[in-house]
């Protein structure tokens, strides 16, 4: 077995763990009530987004398949069909976009994409409920993992991360590391003039991302359940 393939069995492995072990998405009603809950599998930084002519969303589904190419050697394929949301306004423009996804196995169920610069983060909604299992759940019905200690950026120290989110609400905000796939700091909302900051932020170094695409098999394939 090639490399290659080795690594989509892994990331496979790791989804199929996930779905036992995590809580589980509902959806909630109409895009007026209150926002369906994802379990968010994968955050990423997007070298590129490739949707062919004639793509678009048609009530919240992709209407053709399209490629996310997310670095030299991994490519997203996301089949006609999958329901998700696009929210980056320069969706082909290079490295403007971080995608999120909902996986099965090799099956990509749900995803959205939202503005995000290179970089080794990714700013997302606040925190709105810690979970059990190291994950919580943030303000736009995303449930991410979140590293066993998460920093707090605010005037006033807080006592643990749900006396954070009881006193900011979603006037905070989160950020996601994508090496470590884990929410990783939480930062209130806008200081007042002169107010001073506590943190205790702590340095991640990740490595940089080779953005060189590369022609390869993709090791996602979104093909959705039943054809």
């Amino acid at each position: 077995m090639t490399m290659l393939a080795l690594g989509g069995l892994a990331l496979a492995v790791a989804a199929f763990a996930r779905t036992r072990d995590s809580p589980a998405a509902d959806d909630l009603g109409d895009a007026g009530q209150v926002a369906a809950e994802r379990t968010i599998d994968l955050v990423a930084w997007a070298y590129a987004v490739q949707p062919p002519p004639g793509f678009q969303m048609v009530d919240g589904r992709a209407n053709k398949d399209f490629a996310i190419v997310i670095d030299g050697t991994r490519t997203m394929i996301v089949t006609a069909g999958t329901p998700g949301e696009i929210d980056c306004p320069e969706l082909t423009a290079l490295a403007t976009c971080t995608v999120a996804a909902d996986l099965l196995g090799d099956g990509v169920l749900w995803f959205s994409i939202v503005p995000g610069s290179p970089g080794a983060t990714v700013q997302l909604p606040a925190v709105s409920e810690v979970l059990d299992g190291g994950w919580a759940r943030l303000a736009n019905g995303w449930v991410v993992r979140h590293a066993p200690k998460v920093d707090r950026s605010c005037p006033e120290a807080s006592a643990s991360l749900s006396d954070f989110i009881s006193t900011y609400g979603d006037r905070a905000t989160s950020t996601f590391n994508f090496e470590q796939q884990e929410l990783v700091k939480v930062t209130c909302g806008r200081l007042p003039e002169g107010s001073a900051t506590t943190t205790t932020t702590s340095s991640v170094l990740v490595p940089p991302i080779d953005a060189t695409v590369v022609d390869s098999e993709p090791v996602i394939d979104s093909t959705l359940a039943g054809g």
